[in-house]
């Protein structure tokens, strides 16, 4: 799993049955900092997120199992984080 936040909504103007009515988002995924690292990605859900929340993400094989049935995807988001808090260490 991973941290994320929601970057903008896809579209299809045409989408195979199993797609239908899922909604697909833009992520990013953050650092320990919570600043956007590597390439942005898309992921379906059960329902809309707003732009700029955080999201927990689950990618790879374990995505498909979120939805029943599955669904073929590579990453899913299971859950809007409310707060984030990261522990540092002392130095």
């Amino acid at each position: 799993m991973k941290l994320s936040r929601v970057i903008g909504t896809v579209v299809l103007s045409k989408a195979i049955a199993p797609y239908t009515g899922k909604p697909l988002h833009l992520i990013e995924d953050l650092d320990e900092d919570l600043q956007p690292i590597g390439d942005p990605e898309v992921s379906a859900t059960w329902m809309a997120m707003r732009e700029g929340e955080l999201v927990v993400v689950e990618v790879a094989r374990e995505a498909v199992n979120a939805f029943d049935p599955p669904l073929a995807v590579d990453a899913v988001i299971l859950a809007r984080a409310e707060h984030v808090y990261i522990e540092r260490e002392a130095r």
